[in-house]
């Protein structure tokens, strides 16, 4: 599983979007940070700050973009990554199709 300090959405979808973080926690609950992009367009990206300085707590287990398609629905990203404080490493995810149909890929 990729290990990052931040994560990146790339809008190559037909729609506006904004994301938010989720984690899975120790006792198997999502969590969904309060933090979010806000809306943007197609072929634009945001990236999120450090994860740690939005809610993220060291021991998550896993995390991914959580989309949400403006008139449209949610979606998590595929596949999920870890937070590691000590790395710098941003993941890249895509999104890509309709407000109805839209699936997010990690692309780096």
């Amino acid at each position: 599983m990729k290990k990052v300090q931040k994560i990146s959405c790339v809008n190559n979808a037909a729609f506006s979007m904004n994301f938010s973080i989720r984690w899975l926690d120790e006792e198997g609950r999502w969590n969904t940070s309060e933090w979010n992009s806000g809306n943007y367009p197609i072929n634009k990206s945001r990236t999120s700050p450090d994860l740690s300085s939005i809610g993220i707590p060291d021991d998550a287990l896993m995390l991914t973009p959580y989309i949400h398609a403006i008139l449209g629905k949610h979606e998590n990203g595929e596949p999920m990554v870890q937070y590691d404080s000590s790395n710098d490493a941003i993941a890249v995810y895509e999104v890509k199709g309709t407000t109805l149909d839209f699936r997010v890929k990690l692309i780096e």
